[in-house]
C-alpha cells in the first residue's frame, strides 16, 4: 500500500507553486476519456467484422462517436486556465518567457512521440519517404493544416494542438483585455455577443467545415467559454453559487454536448451554452467537484497530453491485429473485450511516459512564468 502510495504522489501534476488542484485534472479526465473510447469505437469499425447493429447497439455506438465533445472540452479548459492570471491583472510577466514556457512545457514530448509515429510508418512503409518526411515537418511546426488542409498522417490527433497553439499565440492579450474592462456585466455580455457572433459567422462563412474547423476559426469560441468559465469562477455570481442542482445537471449538460455536437447554428448555440453549465457544475457542485477530485482520476487527467499523443497508435495497432481473426462476437462482445485488454495497455505505456518523458519538462518554469501561475494557483485556491 506504501508502495502504490510512493507512485501516486510521483504521477500527481506538481505545478511550480507546489499547488495541485484535483479537480482541474479530473476536468482533462472527462476531456480525455470520451476522445479514447471514440478512437476505440472507430477502429472497432475499421478494422473489425461486425454485423449489423440493432437499436440499440447502434445507439450506443453513436453516443460513444461523440466522444469529440472531449476535444473541445480541452479547448474549454485552455482558456479557462491561460485566462486566469489576467483575473489578477498580472503585470510582471514576459511574452517571450510566456513563449518560452509553452515550447519547453510542450514541444519536446511532442516531438519524441511524433517522431515515433514517423519512425513507424517508415518502418512499415505505409507512405514514400518523401511523403512522410514533409508531413512530419508540417506536424512538428503545427503548420499541417495550412499545407495540407487534412489530418497528418503521422498523427491525427495532432489537428487540436495546431488549433492550441494558435491560441496560445494569443491568450495573454485575449484575458489582458478581457480582464482590463471593470464593468464585470458588461464585459460578460460583451462575451456572451462575441460567441454568440463568431458561431453565426462560422455557420455563414463555412468555418465550422473543413478545413477551416481544424483552425482557430473554427474553434475560437471554445476557448472563450474558457475565459468567461475563468470570470465566473474568480468572480462568482452569488445566485450561481447558491445554484443547489449543479451535480444533477452536471450528466444532463454532458448529453447535452453529445447530442448538440452538429454543425446546425443553433445546436451549436446551445453547446456554448452547456459547455459553459458544465464548467459551472464543475466548479460549484459539491458532489461533481468531488468525484472529478478521486485521485485516480485526477492522475489520469493530469496525464491527459501523454495519454493523447499516445493512445491512437496503440489503439491501431491493437484493433489492426485483432481485426485479423475475423467476426468473434457481436458489437458489444468485441468492443468490451477489446476494452478491457487495450485499456490498460494504453494507461502503463503513458505512466511510463508520463514519468520519464513528459514529467520531467513541467518543472522548469522561467522567473517570469512562475509568477503567472502563481497568481492562477492562487486564483483556484481561492474557491
Amino acid at each position: 500500500m506504501n508502495y502504490l502510495s510512493q507512485w501516486r504522489d510521483r504521477l500527481i501534476r506538481k505545478p511550480s507553486t507546489g499547488k495541485h488542484i484535483p479537480f482541474i485534472d479530473g476536468m482533462r479526465f472527462l476531456a480525455i476519456v470520451p476522445v479514447i473510447f471514440q478512437h476505440a469505437n472507430e477502429r472497432l469499425f475499421k478494422y473489425g467484422s461486425l454485423p449489423e447493429l440493432n437499436p440499440t447497439e447502434d445507439f450506443v455506438s453513436f453516443l460513444i462517436s461523440r466522444g469529440t465533445i472531449g476535444v473541445f472540452i480541452f479547448f474549454a479548459i485552455s482558456g479557462f486556465i491561460l485566462s486566469l492570471p489576467f483575473t489578477k491583472q498580472a503585470n510582471n510577466w514576459s511574452y517571450m518567457d510566456y513563449l518560452k514556457r509553452r515550447w519547453s512545457r510542450i514541444e519536446p514530448p511532442f516531438i519524441f512521440w511524433m517522431s515515433f509515429c514517423a519512425i513507424i510508418l517508415l518502418v512499415i512503409q505505409m507512405y514514400p519517404v518523401k511523403t512522410i518526411l514533409w508531413h512530419f515537418l508540417a506536424t512538428i511546426t503545427y503548420t499541417h493544416q495550412l499545407f495540407f488542409q487534412e489530418y497528418s498522417i503521422i498523427n491525427p490527433v495532432a489537428w487540436s494542438l495546431e488549433v492550441e497553439i494558435q491560441f496560445y499565440l494569443l491568450a495573454p492579450f485575449i484575458a489582458m483585455g478581457y480582464f482590463r474592462l471593470k464593468s464585470v456585466n458588461k464585459r460578460r455580455l460583451g462575451m456572451l455577443l462575441f460567441i454568440v457572433f463568431w458561431v453565426v459567422i462560422q455557420n455563414l462563412l463555412g468555418w465550422n467545415l473543413h478545413p477551416w474547423k481544424a483552425t482557430l476559426f473554427g474553434q475560437l469560441p471554445h476557448f472563450m467559454v474558457g475565459i468567461l468559465a475563468a470570470d465566473l469562477f474568480k468572480f462568482p455570481v452569488k445566485w450561481i453559487q447558491q445554484f443547489k442542482l449543479w451535480d444533477i445537471l452536471f450528466p444532463l449538460l454532458l448529453l447535452t454536448l453529445a447530442f448538440t455536437w452538429t454543425e446546425e447554428l443553433v445546436k451549436s448555440l446551445v453547446f456554448e451554452i452547456s459547455l459553459l453549465g458544465l464548467f459551472l457544475s464543475i466548479i460549484y457542485g459539491k458532489y461533481t467537484r468531488k468525484l472529478l477530485s478521486i485521485s485516480w482520476i485526477s492522475i489520469i487527467g493530469g496525464m491527459c497530453y501523454t495519454l493523447y499523443l499516445m493512445h491512437l497508435p496503440l489503439l491501431e495497432a491493437f484493433y489492426s491485429f485483432i481485426g485479423r481473426f475475423g467476426q468473434w462476437s457481436g458489437y458489444f462482445g468485441q468492443l468490451s473485450i477489446s476494452l478491457i485488454i487495450i485499456l490498460p495497455i494504453i494507461f502503463l505505456c503513458s505512466v511510463i511516459a508520463f514519468r520519464w518523458i513528459e514529467q520531467p519538462f513541467m518543472k522548469q518554469r522561467p522567473k517570469k512564468v512562475a509568477n503567472l501561475e502563481k497568481l492562477r494557483s492562487s486564483a483556484l485556491s481561492e474557491l
